[in-house]
């Protein structure tokens, strides 16, 4: 049986982007069990998300199985470190792998597989 997961990350302030009332939701495609990630803020979740990359990777010794050398090329990048460094790292995994990638959702939503 396939299962998802939520993580709940609630770091920082809402800043003035984020939706009114509403929170900021992350989503980690794996082949498996998606993550889904609420936070307050895009910085929060994005960094969240490479968090959990990371524990992945020190677990698995892999981030994709269609590219497992990919962490070897593109070293994660610090999760507190510039957001722009994050986020050039994630765009570097969507276009070499199918799974995992990450994305921000526009809405709230439900997984279920």
């Amino acid at each position: 049986m396939k299962t998802s997961r939520v993580i709940i990350c609630r770091v920082g302030e809402r800043p003035p982007t984020a939706p009114a009332g509403g929170d900021v939701y992350g989503l980690i495609d794996w082949d498996d069990a998606p993550i889904l990630i609420v936070g307050r803020s895009t910085d929060a979740v994005t960094r969240e998300a490479i968090r959990i990359f990371a524990r992945t990777l020190a677990d698995t010794g892999a981030l994709a199985e269609d590219d497992p050398d990919f962490t070897r090329r593109h070293p994660l990048p610090d999760p507190d470190g510039p957001i722009a460094d994050i986020d050039g790292w994630l765009t570097l995994l969507r276009r070499a792998t199918a799974i995992p990638w990450f994305a921000i959702l526009d809405d709230e939503v439900v997984i279920a597989r």
